[in-house]
């Protein structure tokens, strides 16, 4: 009578089941305590290291941040103190008392004329009368303008000396700054009032000189109390786009403010329907709760992308000074040990399975010993 053999049990990788399942405890454990504690080593010198490198992007925007914001006041301090002597000018002086001594305007159109010359960036330095009319000027183009309206008169008129915010000059049609300081005789009396207009070149040189100066991805820019831009690095090489890339707000404005900063030409051209707002709500907390100069870390998104950022309030405007990029262009670096690190998990996990087939082969081994050999 025939015989029948009896099946084979089907192996796997040549080790049957029950031999490769008394490995798999052996395997587990050395993968615990193997691969575990090298990636949790790994895992926590790449976070330190990826936390140091955050805090250099913090360091060196910071540096950068206050080091602008300084340059930027040492300017304005500058030219507030240039309208203060243009005021004291005896040739201004006597013209403010006398408007009707056409010598005497010479005079002062010639003291106005040299004081312009300290920078390119002055447009027209000019004496107002008191109800706000340009009655001489460096420019004579100026002359018999009145601009009653303009804070810097409203101010100087009132025996201040003032600084403007970037506003849009009624005679140029362009951004500029305004310098404005009472003229008086020696007795006190208010006899008129003096007024600088600078164009914003230096300001915005040296916010454009912060573009990508702390790493791939970096961009500043500065707004005033309002939250409006005041200048952006974006412009570099872009100033004739100026326009369509500053006096946009990081929050809205109430309706009633806007309309009067839009009648101070503070937002350029547009009007207060047309301003734009680009939201900025983590710039705008920290601006609302800067009550004093200094500097304020910060985190936002753009376009999706984290942002670290450095906001620096100024000494001699309530104007808050902005660098910022994303932390990426720094961190970027740690990519290669990551995928190190991964490649070093699936190396370690290959070599435990490797492990586990010889183990296995092993204790089959041991149970054919035991048994007298194959049982098949």
């Amino acid at each position: 009578m025939s015989t029948v053999a009896a099946p084979r049990t089907r192996t796997w990788l040549g080790v049957r089941p029950p031999a490769f399942l008394k490995a798999v405890p052996v395997v587990l454990v050395l993968l615990v305590l193997g691969l575990a504690p090298m990636e949790l080593v790994a895992s926590v010198a790449l976070q330190g290291t990826r936390d140091r490198l955050t805090d250099l992007v913090v360091a060196n925007l910071t540096s950068r941040s206050s080091s602008t914001a300084a340059s930027i006041d040492s300017y304005i301090q500058t030219r507030r103190r240039d309208i203060i002597n243009v005021s004291q000018f005896p040739d201004v002086i006597a013209y403010a008392q006398n408007l009707g001594d056409q010598t005497q305007r010479s005079l002062a159109r010639a003291a106005l004329a040299s004081a312009a010359t300290v920078g390119p960036e002055y447009e027209s330095i000019a004496v107002l009368d008191l109800n706000g009319t340009i009655m001489a000027a460096s420019i004579q183009t100026d002359e018999g303008t009145n601009v009653r309206f303009r804070d810097y008169f409203q101010n100087a008129r009132t025996g201040q000396v003032y600084v403007s915010d970037p506003s849009y000059s009624v005679i140029t049609n362009k951004p500029a700054l305004f310098f404005s300081a009472p003229v008086k005789t020696t007795d006190g009396i208010l006899a008129g009032v003096v007024r600088s207009r600078v164009n914003l070149g230096v300001i915005w040189d040296l916010v454009e000189a912060d573009l990508g100066a702390t790493g791939v991805g970096a961009r500043s820019f500065m707004v005033d109390d309002f939250g409006i831009r005041l200048a952006v690095s974006e412009t570099k090489g872009n100033r004739d786009k100026a326009e369509s890339l500053i006096y946009k707000v990081i929050a809205p404005i109430e309706h009633d403010t806007a309309v009067k900063l839009a009648a101070d030409k503070r937002f350029g051209q547009k009007s207060a329907e047309q301003l734009v707002v680009d939201p900025l709500p983590e710039l705008k907390t920290v601006v609302d709760s800067m009550i004093r100069p200094g500097s304020v870390p910060l985190t936002f998104f753009a376009a999706g992308v984290e942002q670290r950022a450095v906001a620096t309030r100024l000494e001699s405007k309530p104007w808050v000074y902005v660098v910022a990029m994303p932390p990426a262009s720094y961190t970027s670096v740690l990519a290669g040990a990551t995928n190190g690190q991964n490649t070093g998990a699936i190396f370690a996990v290959a070599l435990a399975a490797l492990i586990a087939v010889w183990l296995g082969r092993s204790v089959m081994r041991a149970d054919r010993g035991a048994t007298g050999g194959d049982t098949d």
